[in-house]
C-alpha cells in the first residue's frame, strides 16, 4: 500500500503527521471554500470546520489505539466532503456522513494508505442513500449582488431562496436550457456549496496541476474523455445533454477531475492503469448523468473506478514482469 511522505511520517506535530502534499491540496481547496462563503453565507465555513473537527476526532479515536499520529490527509477528505454537500445540509447529517467516511471508507481498511475507496465519496454516497431528501430535495440559491452572501449566515433563510433542483438537474430533465457560460464560470447558481464556481476550481486546480500535487494524466484524461463522450451525445441528439462546455463547467465536474479523481490512495499506481482508470470515471459519469435517474454520476463513477484500481495495477505489473522475464530469457540465450 502507498505511504505518502514516509520520511515525514515519523515526525509528529500535536499527534499529527506532516504531509506537505496534503497541505498543498488544502491550499488548493481554499478558493472553493471562499467561493462557498461568498455565494451561500458563513454557514458554509462552519460546515467545513465541523467536517474537519469530526474527521480529526474520528480518526484520532482509532489512531491513538495504535499509538499512531493522525494523518493530515483527514483534513483534505473533510474539506472535499463538505464542499460537495448542499449548503443547507443539517449538521447532524453532516456529522453522520463524516464519521461514516472515516470509519468505513478509511479505518476499516487499516487507516491512511490502505483504503480502497475515496473516503469523501464514501461519506457522500452514504448520505445520498440514507438522507435523500436532505441531499436532493432542496437547494439554496446563490446570493445576488456584488457582496454576495458575505453579510449572511445562509442564503437558505432568504425568501424564495430555495429551489427543488439545481440548474443542471433541470437541464437533464428537459425543463430548462443550460445556464450561460458566464454564470457557470463565476458560479452564481444553486448547487453543492463549494463546486459551483469554475473560476474558484481552476485557481486551485491549476495550482495542483502545476505543482504536480495531483496526477496530470488522470486530470487530462478525465476531462478529454468526458468532453468527447458529451460531444458524441450532443451530435446524436441525446435528450438532456447540455453540450460540451456546459457539461464540463456544470455539476462540479471540474472539481471532481482535479480534486476527487486524483486521490493518490484510491487511484492506481501504474501509469497505464491511471489512464484507463480516468477513462472509466469519465465515461461512467457521462453515461450515468445522461441515462440514469441519478445526478451524482461522478460520485458513483469514482467509487466504481476505485474498485478496479487494484486490478488494473495488478494486470499491468504482471504484464511488466512477464515482459521482463521474456527479455531476460532472450538475453541469457
Amino acid at each position: 500500500m502507498i505511504d505518502l511522505d514516509r520520511p515525514m511520517a515519523k515526525k509528529r506535530t500535536l499527534a499529527m503527521t506532516k504531509q506537505p502534499i496534503m497541505r498543498r491540496m488544502i491550499r488548493a481547496l481554499l478558493p472553493c471554500v471562499i467561493a462557498s462563503i461568498y455565494f451561500f453565507g458563513w454557514r458554509s465555513l462552519v460546515i467545513v470546520a465541523v467536517s474537519c473537527i469530526t474527521g480529526f476526532v474520528t480518526e484520532y479515536a482509532f489512531a491513538r489505539r495504535r499509538d499512531e499520529p493522525v494523518s493530515e490527509a483527514v483534513f483534505v477528505t473533510a474539506i472535499i466532503y463538505a464542499l460537495i454537500l448542499p449548503p443547507t445540509i443539517p449538521f447532524h447529517i453532516l456529522i453522520f456522513g463524516m464519521v461514516f467516511a472515516i470509519v468505513f471508507g478509511k479505518m476499516v481498511f487499516g487507516g491512511f494508505g490502505s483504503n480502497i475507496f475515496n473516503p469523501a465519496m464514501v461519506g457522500r454516497a452514504f448520505l445520498y442513500v440514507c438522507f435523500p431528501i436532505a441531499m436532493t430535495a432542496t437547494w439554496a440559491s446563490a446570493a445576488p449582488g456584488p457582496w454576495g452572501a458575505l453579510g449572511l449566515w445562509s442564503t437558505g433563510s432568504l425568501p424564495d431562496a430555495l429551489t427543488a433542483a439545481t440548474p443542471m438537474a433541470l437541464v437533464k430533465a428537459g425543463q430548462a436550457l443550460p445556464p450561460s457560460l458566464t454564470t457557470l464560470f463565476f458560479g452564481r447558481l444553486a448547487g453543492s456549496m463549494g463546486v459551483t464556481s469554475v473560476l474558484a476550481i481552476l485557481i486551485g486546480g491549476f495550482y495542483v496541476f502545476y505543482t504536480k500535487t495531483a496526477n496530470r494524466y488522470i486530470i487530462v484524461t478525465v476531462i478529454i474523455v468526458y468532453a468527447l463522450i458529451n460531444g458524441l451525445f450532443t451530435i446524436a441528439g441525446m435528450p438532456g445533454t447540455p453540450g460540451i462546455l456546459p457539461a464540463l463547467m456544470g455539476g462540479g465536474f471540474l472539481f471532481g477531475a482535479f480534486f476527487m479523481a486524483t486521490d493518490p490512495i484510491s487511484a492506481p499506481r501504474t501509469q497505464p492503469a491511471k489512464i484507463i482508470y480516468a477513462a472509466v470515471i469519465a465515461s461512467g459519469t457521462a453515461i450515468i448523468r445522461t441515462f440514469s435517474v441519478f445526478n451524482g454520476g461522478l460520485m458513483f463513477s469514482i467509487l466504481l473506478a476505485n474498485m478496479f484500481a487494484p486490478i488494473l495495477d495488478y494486470a499491468f505489473k504482471n504484464q511488466a514482469r512477464s515482459e521482463r522475464t521474456v527479455r531476460d530469457t532472450k538475453e541469457v540465450d
